[in-house]
């Protein structure tokens, strides 16, 4: 980690510096938030101790990830898909015990959806993750020699095929979007598992990921306004809330285990159940907690269950076809749309709080996005396309969205 401009610690002030550390321990948000049990700010702890077949079925998972080699044995995960679905659901924190260094957290929820439609968007390689999971991922995407990018795998077509496990592998990339404290928002790369079976003649489906190496230096950003999924991107390192602009934050590690299974009650819904693991801060310490796992993952369910319950969005096909139509605009045309886009973030951020004070070297005279990359400005019409499907407030005012739903 680096540090500019601030003295060593004496002996005698080892207090200040355990006072940083708990103040950044306050502020520090999950950022790579998932499921949650309910979208209440309900945030009691309950521990659970795994049993025997859970932990082992969670170790199995994450030594298949790790080993290429090794063919996949359904009966390891049993014990793991059967607790999930008999476990109820539940509004609290649940703190899973730590794994290699980083703490846990588990959550439970019930999507209005069958696993049909999760699967067709959310495990599509036509559509990046961000725009399934636009409050939580900035921009993301498979990289080519990924087999399931490569293969333009639809495990949607699978379905009815799945007695034997079918399984599949990728690397990605991701950047979340501000945690809801600090600010910070990291680029960092996830190795996935993806594996589909049967239980009890009913479809599970579980994504396995790990992050491979540290992630890029955290940089400030903000929550502007989440139940609209607008959000701030200043390129500074540091965090822009709590009095840490200076500290260089890193995502050390990322494990995560999401499953998804039929309801046994309403095959027209499914269970999502969440194991996650986190650890991130600076110097190497971890200061994230099994509760800001949990608020992290509020915001991700908020977006995630209003995509997958909607009516207005447009059918899988021509998402990922309009996707591929913004992908293949030319710089020109995307720096049209993008101008418009730094003039509305101009408007709002000189009357903010926060922004009018720490960033206006940053969006004046309509520079906001000037530095933004490609792949960045891309992410911003996709979203656009997303919010305007969702009745949600734009800040591109040119029409995203064809009729043709």
């Amino acid at each position: 980690m680096k540090i500019n401009n601030i003295p060593k610690f004496s002996r005698g002030s080892l207090s200040v510096l355990a006072a940083f550390l708990i103040i950044l321990t306050s502020i520090f948000i999950s950022t790579d938030g998932q499921c949650t049990s309910s979208f209440s700010d309900n945030n009691k702890k309950e521990s659970l101790k795994l049993p025997k077949q859970v932990d082992g079925g969670l170790d199995y998972l994450f030594e298949t990830l790790g080993n290429k080699d090794t063919n996949f044995d359904g009966s390891k995960v049993i014990g793991l898909i059967k607790f999930v679905d008999e476990t109820p659901a539940t509004d609290k924190i649940i703190n899973l015990p730590k794994r290699d260094s980083a703490n846990g957290a588990a959550m439970r929820i019930t999507v209005n959806a069958d696993i049909d439609r999760i699967l067709e968007y959310t495990y599509n390689p036509e559509i990046p993750n961000y725009a399934i999971y636009p409050s939580v991922i900035r921009v993301s995407g498979w990289y080519p020699d990924s087999q399931f990018y490569a293969e333009k795998v639809q495990p949607w077509k699978y379905l009815s095929d799945c007695d034997s496990p079918r399984i599949w592998r990728g690397k990605e990339f991701e950047v979340n979007t501000p945690d809801s404290f600090g600010g910070g928002y990291y680029r960092y790369d996830l190795n996935r598992l993806m594996v589909l079976m049967k239980y009890e003649g009913r479809n599970v489906f579980m994504s396995v990921s790990q992050q491979a190496d540290k992630s890029s230096v955290g940089m400030k950003g903000l929550v502007v306004d989440d139940n609209q999924w607008n959000y701030f991107y200043s390129g500074i390192p540091g965090l822009t809330m709590g009095g840490m602009g200076w500290m260089d934050t890193f995502m050390y590690k990322s494990m995560s285990v999401n499953l998804y299974i039929q309801d046994k009650n309403n095959p027209e819904k499914t269970v999502s159940y969440l194991f996650k693991w986190l650890k991130a801060g600076w110097a190497g310490l971890n200061v994230v907690r099994p509760k800001h796992i949990f608020e992290g993952s509020q915001r991700f369910a908020r977006a995630f269950s209003a995509l997958m319950e909607s009516s207005t969005l447009p059918k899988p096909e021509v998402f990922a076809e309009r996707v591929r139509e913004l992908e293949s605009l030319s710089d020109q045309d995307i720096d049209n749309y993008i101008s418009e886009y730094s003039k509305r973030v101009e408007e709002y951020a000189s009357e903010h709080p926060v922004l009018s004070d720490k960033f206006p070297e940053v969006y004046a005279n309509g520079k906001y996005a000037d530095n933004f990359t490609r792949e960045e400005r891309i992410g911003v019409l996709v979203k656009e396309y997303v919010k305007q499907a969702m009745g949600k407030h734009c800040l591109v005012y040119g029409k995203l969205v064809e009729n043709n739903q």
